[in-house]
């Protein structure tokens, strides 16, 4: 406690330079603290917008066969997923049914492609709150052929929010069919995320395709925990696809594409399930957050770097000034460990007290930030929550900052305070002689 209190009072004495390094230290903690936590509410947003714009946690997409064989993308009166999705309801927060196809969109003489989900836009509320409009209005899909569509595939065919469009499609017998559609808004796209989709009412798309009106082809399931996602989506998969083959039953690629084609050439009976779920999709962002997080890293490590020469001057100087105090002390004496433990303890201490003060800096800028309204800024939506920057602070993460900071403070002081032990009495006093 002795040697504590001595380190403590050490730092009292030279309030500036302490001031300065642990502001050094705590402009450290500021930055990596700020934007960990930025990237982990940036993935938590862009999987909430994910997921609303997707309709789901785990998608299901199946196929049959009709009375001539042909395989329909279809999901039909199937008893075998509706007693799944019972069995499971204590953790399901909600299920979503929806059509979807690939329209070739003609306006004029100009043509585009794009993904068209059919959804039910009165039960889909977090849908519409989860797209960015550019122009019109997403109050006016009440009407049966209201069609909202991405901006960039507005621009390429010179479309406006109002205006009538046609879209060629395959029915799911292979028939071409055509539906005229109104332009009710143009939202922003999500390319770069893998999302580029317009939404259209599914009664409507059904006709066109050739379902019936309450048909679907997709069955997307919100989760109550987003934690237990895989877990839940293997469960799925174990019921309504089976258990994979092993590798010894596949030894080479050949014989698997073999199987497959062999598989899909057979009849079968019901429905054959295909399942994906949002963390397969979010693994592309991950990667780029991965990425993001080892940037801040490194620049938190460069920091470090540069005040550690700074400690280690610092400390230096400190020796210097120190020698009779050192010498008094080793007479009276205090043992080299001792005096090295003054030392490194004083390091100590203003890493700790600069990584606290960083901690409540970074804590001040993220609440500032989150009631700054960033809705404006087109391209920035998907990471946004409802318009506002959201932060999410790593425990684990910290406490492992605050791991670095005090090795890195140790390491830095170090060779001052071995040089400090080592000084001789005798010669630490005579040197003010």
């Amino acid at each position: 406690m002795v040697t504590v209190r001595i380190a403590l009072r050490n730092i009292a004495r030279q309030k500036k330079r302490s001031i300065l390094l642990a502001g050094a230290i705590a402009f450290g903690m500021l930055v990596i603290t700020v934007l960990n936590s930025f990237t982990a509410g940036m993935v938590e947003n862009v999987r909430v917008n994910f997921s609303h714009a997707l309709g789901g946690h785990i998608f299901i997409s199946g196929k049959q066969l009709n009375d001539d064989g042909e395989v329909i993308n279809q999901i039909h009166d199937e008893q075998q997923l509706s007693d799944l999705l019972l069995t499971y309801s204590d953790e399901i927060e909600g299920v979503t049914k929806r059509t979807q196809t690939i329209g070739t969109f003609i306006f004029g003489s100009k043509q585009g492609m794009q993904l068209i989900y059919g959804v039910d836009f009165q039960e889909e509320t977090k849908l519409l709150d989860s797209l960015t409009v550019i122009s019109g209005d997403l109050t006016k899909l009440d009407q049966e052929n209201a069609i909202v569509i991405p901006a960039p595939l507005g621009q390429r065919l010179g479309i406006e929010a109002g205006e009538i469009i046609l879209v060629k499609m395959e029915t799911i017998s292979g028939q071409q069919n055509v539906g005229e559609f109104i332009v009710a808004a143009l939202i922003e796209d999500q390319a770069s995320f893998g999302i580029s989709a317009a939404y259209a009412d599914k009664g409507y798309l059904n006709y066109l395709l050739g379902l019936m009106s309450d048909g679907y082809q997709l069955v997307n399931v919100f989760l109550k925990d987003v934690d237990r996602l895989d877990q839940v989506a293997e469960k799925f998969s174990h019921v309504l696809i089976g258990e994979p083959k092993g590798l010894e039953e596949q030894s080479a690629i050949f014989g698997i594409q073999f199987e497959a084609v062999e598989e899909l050439a057979q009849p079968w009976e019901g429905v054959k399930y295909s399942i994906l779920t949002l963390n397969d999709i979010m693994e592309p962002v991950e990667a780029v957050v991965t990425v993001i997080d080892a940037i801040s890293l490194g620049i938190f490590l460069v920091l470090l770097l540069i005040i550690m020469v700074g400690i280690t001057n610092t400390f230096r100087m400190v020796l210097i000034e120190r020698v009779k105090e050192i010498g008094t002390m080793r007479a009276f004496g205090m043992q080299q460990n001792t005096v090295k433990a003054i030392f490194l303890l004083e390091a100590l201490f203003l890493g700790l007290f600069g990584g606290l003060a960083g901690l409540v800096g970074a804590s001040l800028v993220m609440v500032v930030l989150s009631f700054v309204s960033f809705s404006h800024v087109t391209g920035l939506q998907f990471f946004l929550n409802n318009g506002y920057l959201t932060f999410q602070v790593s425990v684990g993460t910290v406490c492992l900052t605050f791991a670095i900071l005090a090795v890195m403070s140790l390491l830095a002081a170090y060779l001052p305070a071995r040089a400090a032990a080592r000084l001789s009495p005798i010669k630490a006093l005579g040197s003010y002689h």
